[in-house]
């Protein structure tokens, strides 16, 4: 930056004469500039997170050296999302996310076992809100008879996880074991150790975890990207349809499954799905239980399906039509959620946008969904039930 001279002769008013910065404002402009710029991203963060305050941290939830996490029995916690209330969870004497024991079977009940992740938890939904205990209530209702729903659901369980769970969801007695799926389940493949030893009693599955050195880089590049002030820019950013949809395809293997034809990466995925699916299918069999595989779809998912215009070679019903094949295959039930979430107009709006869990309006969907399955009449258990479906 130059400044003009004072010193200026009255011949060359008509001109401007310059001289340089001295060179210390060279290194100091650019530093109070660095410093306002710090100083007014703190003051922002400090007020994001006092206003979208979080805590995800479920004081609750154990390593299990079997299937990976569980939750303590009989414990209380609270947790929240930055775009969320504050949620209690209350686990029974078994650590599931139910408000009955999960101890005999009461004669004349109905029991019902739900395994995998954070969407069959309920996880930041109050549990009256949630979709196991809307359709416990509604089912109530109209069979007449007590409704007992034990969930073992547990956030980032994977189908290998799930698989370990099985014996333990079968010790319980159930008349229908629900297994929820949804892309994010599958999105990391499953060890090809862990997955030849399903059967093993005592794996050892739980590798040490590995200590990563950040560069300095990594480290600033780690501060922005999770920041508060980011996450609300996000959160309002992504409320645009076209935007997000937008910008999750730029992903490349992480929404590769709603690409058409699938990648040989997801291929293998579902492979070892079906792998996993047909061996639970015939051990639910020989207890006498039936099982149900019902996909929830993820927020890209809702997002595509209401979009207004066809996108070329992707499908957001992919991912269900797959786990679909794999059900039919293996004489499972299916729930088909898509048409009700094709249903309902900006479907994606019922999931948390940044976060991408469902909220309370999409576990009444889901809800309703689970319930004109379980009330048609192809369920055994409740035959006796079928009908119209109560609403939830």
């Amino acid at each position: 930056m130059l400044l003009q001279d004072s010193h200026t002769s009255p011949a060359d008013s008509g001109r401007r004469a310059w001289v340089p910065l001295p060179r210390r404002d060279y290194i100091l402009l650019p530093l109070l500039s660095l410093l306002t710029v710090g100083v007014l991203f703190t003051i922002t963060e400090m007020a994001t997170r006092l206003i979208w305050s979080e805590h995800e941290d479920d004081v609750c939830f154990v390593n299990d050296p079997v299937s990976g996490f569980r939750f303590k029995p009989n414990c209380t916690s609270r947790v929240k999302n930055a775009e969320g209330n504050w949620t209690s969870n209350s686990y029974n004497d078994c650590g599931y996310r139910s408000p009955t024991s999960c101890g005999t079977k009461l004669p004349g009940s109905i029991r019902i076992a739900i395994l995998g992740s954070s969407v069959s938890q309920g996880v930041f939904v109050s549990y009256p809100e949630t979709f196991p205990a809307r359709v416990a209530a509604a089912l109530q209702r109209k069979c007449r008879r007590t409704i007992d729903i034990q969930n073992l659901g547990v956030p980032n369980t994977s189908p290998i996880y799930v698989y370990r769970r099985l014996n333990e969801a079968l010790s319980l007695k159930p008349d229908i074991v629900l297994f929820v799926l949804t892309p994010f389940d599958l999105e990391q493949r499953m060890d090809p150790q862990q997955l030849a030893k399903r059967n093993d009693p005592n794996p050892a599955i739980n590798a040490p975890g590995t200590t990563i050195q950040l560069s300095p880089y990594k480290r600033l590049q780690k501060l922005f990207t999770g920041s508060r002030t980011t996450y609300v820019a996000q959160h309002f950013l992504l409320q645009n349809q076209e935007t997000f949809i937008r910008l999750y395809l730029l992903y490349g293997d992480k929404a590769d499954f709603l690409r058409q034809p699938l990648t040989r990466a997801w291929q293998e995925r579902f492979e070892d799905l079906d792998l996993i699916i047909g061996d639970m299918a015939q051990r639910v069999r020989a207890s006498g239980s039936v099982l149900l595989l019902m996909p929830v779809p993820s927020r890209a998912e809702a997002a595509v399906l209401s979009y207004p215009r066809t996108l070329p070679r992707v499908d957001p019903a992919a991912f269900g039509r797959h786990i679909a094949q794999i059900a039919q295959k293996h004489h499972a039930g299916y729930v088909d959620l898509m048409s009700e979430f094709k249903q309902t107009p900006h479907s994606e709006d019922l999931f948390y946008v940044v976060d991408g869990h469902v909220t309370s309006e999409g576990h009444a969907l889901i809800a309703r969904g689970l319930l004109q399955k379980l009330t048609d009449g192809s369920i055994p258990p409740l035959s006796a039930c079928s009908g119209e479906a109560s609403k939830s």
